[in-house]
């Protein structure tokens, strides 16, 4: 139904365009397809250029109106697009061949081959046309420009249907992420262990455990310098976390001294995820007095242990990031010896991991020999390098520093792909153009979170789609470009993030978490490509409710006297265990206690009623006494049974109102206080027969 509204709707649209159009449209037949053009090039005749352009809306804007009609077209909708495109073409009064010229070529250019490059070119060419069509009011009327070719147009049309599609495409995966997020983002705060049922059928059902994993491993780097950032962290999309860090070199300022990192662990416990401390030394002196003193890595690994230790940390990363290859034995000894003395000294096993750069120039690192002894390697792609400007983690180009070819020169080595990890860069590098041709010169790197609030998403941000990289351009005053900001964003780490998981490896890491502080694109993208919802099938279930056997009055009376027999056993000696009843039904003493007073009363009654009639000479009137008072008693013992069970009585033993009623509980067993009554009546007995009985007259004397 839709997609015959959507056509209906796009049949009215290109009527009114021909119906009412006031320009003539010399326009030659449609063919099915752009490039079918035949040997004879035909032009579509543009008309004059008029003084008045009040009233008329310019080509490229046209095409933008026309590109966001058609931004989810599909193949089958080419001719509809091209049955537009020349529509507009017809009615423009700016458009030159030059122009069609200058975007097909610029449209040829493999980095301006997406939507948001195709868009900043239309722009461009506005803007620049904007300044020519601005005439005094004296000038008369310029030469009409030439016609446009059409081949020149069906090679345009032929440029932006991919960008189209791709643009399309981007909207999909948009579409997807968001479903998959909302998915992992309901498991958020999900109890451990529990249990849900799947209906297999009426009878039949199986129950099943959600819980969430990663599809490869994902180590966050939090430096020291982000401090609290920690905060602000998703560690549900991290299966690790690495504290940097730890140094031993000894010209370390006070205050550089990193701080605790007790509260992000306590953090990432609670999540579940992995801690670890990135061991880093960045002075290649130091390096050299630490690997060629034996004694030196003894004193070091010694401080190891305990740190990990201390912070209940499950491994080590060792980050050296200038090591010279005269010292490459002397490293790997390093490693053996730190392996060893952790399997040998823990009952723990601690996890070693290594990073290296990208491009090993003096063969430093024997990959080999540390392979047995290592649980991962971090491929460092977070180092500017070049004599160009690009990014840090280009896919394609630069052997040296491209992900594919450093990769494949890495798994030429004969290790498992899962060992390798990239080390990927929230920073991006700014870049000084040279205006002379000549190099260009690295300025800094700048935190992801300063690019995208000087450059927001609706930006012109230009893509680089054979290195997978995003640039925006700094220019001067007079349009000249002076610098380059190199970055990644979600659009192009979503492409690094399937060559790890289609190619086997074990990950990424990330350098330095907190540089996008503020923004959670870069989350979301993380957490789209790596969390996994795992779904563990644990049995299978009779869906039928059980059948509840019926037992018989006698049964449920025996069952409930044991009950109340018990309760008045645990009265007798530890009151305070009746708190672990909690679900404990009170009234059956009440009710025990309101029978017993009923027939006290009525016995009182009787026993009243014949010493009225008959008197003192009532032959069972001594009988009866006896048997009411016995029954006041008895009433009365099973009255406080029910005040000390009952929970809304501020005396009682469990007094619903207790923090802990098993601290505040009474301690007192019934037998005990039962025995200091018994006590009490005795002695209050004895000092009325033998000191208050005596001072009593005859005629006193009851």
């Amino acid at each position: 139904m839709y997609s015959l509204i959507r056509t209906v709707a796009g049949f009215f649209f290109i009527l009114i365009l021909f119906l009412f159009l006031k320009n003539d449209v010399h326009a030659n037949n449609v063919y099915s397809s752009p490039y079918d053009t035949g040997s004879i090039i035909k032009t579509i005749n543009l008309p004059a250029f008029q003084k008045d352009t009040t009233g008329k809306v310019k080509l490229l804007q046209k095409i933008i109106a026309a590109l966001k009609f058609t931004k989810n077209a599909r193949a089958r909708e080419q001719q509809r697009v091209i049955t537009i495109i020349r529509t507009v073409m017809a009615d423009s009064m700016v458009a030159t061949a030059a122009d069609i010229k200058k975007l097909n070529a610029e449209l040829s250019l493999q980095q301006n081959q997406h939507f948001d490059s195709l868009r900043a070119l239309i722009n461009n060419i506005i803007a620049s046309q904007a300044k020519d069509t601005i005439l005094p009011p004296d000038v008369e009327p310029v030469v009409p420009p030439a016609p446009v070719p059409e081949t020149d147009v069906a090679s345009l049309i032929s440029k932006i249907l991919p960008i189209l599609q791709q643009k399309e495409k981007e909207e999909r995966n948009s579409a997807a992420q968001q479903k998959q997020l909302q998915a992992v983002r309901a498991l958020y705060g999900r109890p451990p262990g529990k249990i849900d049922t799947l209906r297999l059928s009426d009878t039949l059902g199986t129950t099943y455990t959600i819980t969430l994993g990663h599809k490869a491993d994902v180590i966050g780097i939090h430096p020291y310098w982000m401090t609290d950032k920690y905060l602000q962290y998703n560690f549900t999309a991290l299966s690790a976390i690495s504290f940097y860090g730890y140094t031993t070199e000894k010209d370390i300022k006070a205050k550089d001294i990193p701080p605790a990192p007790l509260n992000m662990f306590n953090l990432a416990t609670s999540a579940g995820k992995n801690r670890m401390f990135t061991y880093y030394e960045n002075d290649p002196t130091h390096i050299e007095e630490l690997l060629k003193d034996e004694d030196a890595q003894f004193r070091c690994i010694d401080s190891l242990l305990p740190l990990l230790q201390q912070y209940q940390a499950e491994g080590i990363n060792i980050w050296f990031s200038q090591l010279s290859a005269k010292r490459r034995d002397a490293f790997s000894r390093f490693v053996t010896l730190l392996a060893n003395y952790f399997q040998h000294n823990s009952q723990q096993k601690y996890d070693i991991a290594i990073t290296i750069p990208s491009y090993d120039e003096q063969s430093a690192y024997d990959l080999r020999t540390l392979d047995p002894l290592t649980d991962h390697f971090l491929i460092d792609f977070t180092k500017a390098s070049g004599a160009r400007a690009g990014g840090l983690a280009p896919m394609k180009g630069d052997a040296r520093r491209a992900i594919e070819p450093v990769m494949s020169r890495f798994l030429n080595l004969q290790i498992a792909p899962s060992k390798f990890i990239l080390l990927l860069s929230y920073y991006g590098t700014q870049w000084k153009k040279s205006l002379t041709g000549g190099k260009d010169v690295f300025t800094r790197y700048v935190p992801f979170s300063e690019i995208r609030n000087k450059y927001p998403a609706d930006s012109a941000v230009i893509y680089d789609e054979d290195a997978v990289a995003a640039y925006v351009e700094e220019k001067d005053a007079n349009g000249e470009i002076t610098s380059e900001i190199w970055f990644d964003d979600e659009n192009t780490l979503d492409v690094k993030y399937d060559y790890v998981l289609n190619n086997g490896l074990g990950g990424v890491a990330i350098w330095p978490l907190g540089a996008d502080d503020g923004y959670g694109e870069l989350w979301d993208e993380l957490g789209y490509k790596f969390i996994s919802i795992d779904t563990t099938f644990t049995d299978t279930i009779r869906l039928v409710p059980p059948v509840i056997a019926t037992e018989s009055w006698w049964t449920r009376m025996v069952k409930k006297v044991s009950h109340e027999i018990r309760t008045l056993t645990l009265l007798f000696t530890d009151p305070c265990e009746l708190e672990a009843e909690k679900d404990r039904d009170d009234s059956f003493f009440g009710y025990v206690t309101l029978l017993f007073f009923i027939i006290a009363l009525l016995i009182g009654f009787f026993y009243a009623y014949n010493v009225r009639m008959v008197g003192m000479e009532w032959p069972w009137r001594k009988v009866v006494l006896r048997i009411l008072i016995a029954w006041i008693l008895i009433t009365t013992f099973f009255g406080i049974v029910t005040l000390f069970l009952n929970r809304d009585v501020p005396f009682g033993i469990t007094h619903a109102d207790s923090a802990n009623a098993k601290s505040k509980c009474v301690t007192i067993p019934m037998l005990d206080l039962l025995l200091i009554f018994s006590i009490g009546l005795l002695l209050g007995m004895l000092i009325m027969r033998i000191l208050i009985r005596p001072l009593l007259s005859k005629n006193d004397k009851p």
